[in-house]
């Protein structure tokens, strides 16, 4: 019996301060997501659907996904 075990990448497209971005990412949680794009969750509101959502938040190929850096200083 033969178990084709390859899949091709699958890449989502995430606005990252109004910039497209691919990222190799299916599916999984905001946090893992953010972890893959190396940001640090302190660092970004994250947007799914238009909505802020927290880091457990799970997110799919057909979410629509905003990644905003905040800025820090005074």
């Amino acid at each position: 019996m033969y178990i084709n075990i390859w899949s091709p990448k699958t890449f989502m497209k995430v606005l990252l301060n109004n910039e497209e971005k691919k990222v190799d990412f299916a599916k999984g949680s905001v946090g893992s997501l953010l972890k893959k794009m190396k940001l640090a969750r302190e660092e970004v509101l994250v947007k799914v659907d238009g909505k802020l959502v927290p880091e457990d938040m799970e997110v799919g190929p057909r979410s629509k996904i905003e990644v905003i850096k905040v800025v820090f200083g005074g």
